[in-house]
């Protein structure tokens, strides 16, 4: 396909549009594909599957500037580059940058760093994308006050740009033709938003200060802000760290989040969750984290393994205050304090040993007295499906994969939506 020098459709950057979207609207004004026009733009380029928002050139976005009459640095701002000096310092092309995930395919596999809100894409004229969505913990639209959506409901696959000539519109699935502004996302209450709107004023260039020791840089603190979010995301002292952090009176269930190893696979739901309670931790610091590592037996041993690899905030807090010298207990040790128990008419078991002792010594478990014989529960992946038909078990694992949910947190979601009282009247 040819085009003229100066191409005869002119289409401007709308507030906040990402550099991708822009890219397949001129596209399809002038009758081509987004794969079309980037070998237009750029003689001998191939689009292939890369993330136009991250890896447009600078020779990419100089020709387009030219050709489309666009400022280069208008389009420069569309990039991911917006966020680069205060989300994060540099990138190399390769390595996943903490709060800005790859969206479509990365490496072979499917990536939801794209997120839409439906009712944006509702009101606008033409649907289009913005830069601003594709933050990781920007898991609620300002505007709408609901969740963001990162998948199709339809397909379960990532939302990205349809490769097509014509007639295509970024308010459906690339994949399936899905209507996205079809999808009744969640809201939330206005308090909930506080935390976003903190995130991204640092975002915007704002230190953030981290009582006794000053004001930190905003690339510093999106560093130790992602640490944090994988402590109470992955790793054995999650769930712990979670339920320590809940009130009581919290509504939400720390069980219904999914245990996902890979951050940026979690759903806007559970980003939201978690987000919120990375900055319990952060705020009032090092105070509130200190004490919580505390209550779950966190400590240096744990935490922090290279100090010269993590924020000096981070690091300098833990070896101040979570050191503990580790204890080894012995068999003479272990027997004291199991004749204790026997003498006081309780069962010397495990638990009970570790809980007088506080360390744990598997090695010498055999010491400890057994445990009342019982059923093996939840011994297997799909446990919370026993007993129901294999059909039913087939399309709960498919509904939990479309939803991007484990099977576990999906269950427990449904439950509680099932039993929620109904209004009067209906």
């Amino acid at each position: 396909m040819y085009l003229p020098r100066t191409w005869p459709v002119g289409i401007p950057l709308q507030t906040d549009e990402s550099f991708s979207s822009w890219f397949a609207r001129i596209a399809w004004a002038h009758g081509a594909t987004p794969s079309e026009l980037y070998r237009i733009a750029l003689p001998g380029g191939r689009i292939g599957g890369i993330d136009l928002d991250r890896h447009a050139c600078d020779d990419l976005i100089l020709n387009l500037s030219r050709d489309a009459g666009v400022p280069a640095g208008d389009l420069e701002a569309a990039t991911l580059r917006r966020w680069r000096g205060s989300v994060y310092d540099r990138d190399d092309g390769k390595a996943h940058i903490a709060w800005l995930p790859p969206a479509g395919r990365a490496y072979g596999r499917s990536s939801f760093g794209q997120q839409v809100c439906p009712s944006c894409l509702a009101e606008d004229a033409e649907p289009y994308f913005r830069t601003t969505w594709r933050l990781s913990f920007y898991s609620v639209c300002f505007r709408h006050r609901q969740i963001m959506v990162d998948r199709c409901p339809g397909c379960s696959s990532p939302i990205h740009l349809p490769n097509v000539a014509m007639g295509a519109s970024l308010a459906r699935c690339g994949s399936c033709d899905f209507d996205l502004r079809s999808i009744a996302a969640p809201k939330v209450i206005d308090r909930d938003l506080t935390t976003q709107k903190r995130l991204m004023r640092i975002a915007g260039g704002d230190w953030q200060s981290m009582g006794a020791y000053g004001y930190m840089h905003p690339v510093l603190f999106f560093k130790l802000f992602a640490l944090l979010y994988r402590l109470l995301a992955s790793g054995r002292r999650a769930l712990p760290l979670r339920r320590a952090l809940l009130s009581e009176r919290s509504e939400l269930r720390v069980e219904a989040i999914p245990r996902i190893r890979e951050i940026h696979r979690h759903t806007a739901r559970v980003r939201h969750i978690l987000v919120g309670m990375t900055w319990q931790l952060v705020q009032d610091w090092p105070v509130r984290f200190v004490e919580v590592c505390d209550e779950v037996g966190l400590h240096r041993w744990l935490l922090v393994r290279e100090p010269d690899n993590v924020p000096f905030v981070y690091a300098d807090t833990v070896l101040r205050h979570l050191v503990r010298q580790m204890h080894h207990v012995g068999v003479e040790e272990i027997d004291t304090v199991s004749r204790h128990l026997s003498t006081s008419g309780q069962v010397p078991t495990y638990e009970a040993l570790k809980g007088i002792l506080g360390v744990k010594f598997h090695a010498a478990r055999k010491l400890s007295a057994p445990v009342r014989p019982h059923k093996a529960y939840g011994t297997h992946r799909y446990w919370k499906l026993d007993g129901v038909s294999p059909a039913t078990r087939a399309a709960v694992k498919k509904a939990a994969h479309r939803a991007g949910e484990s099977v576990g947190s999906w269950v427990d979601l449904a439950l509680q939506t099932a039993l929620k009282p109904k209004a009067k009247g209906k």
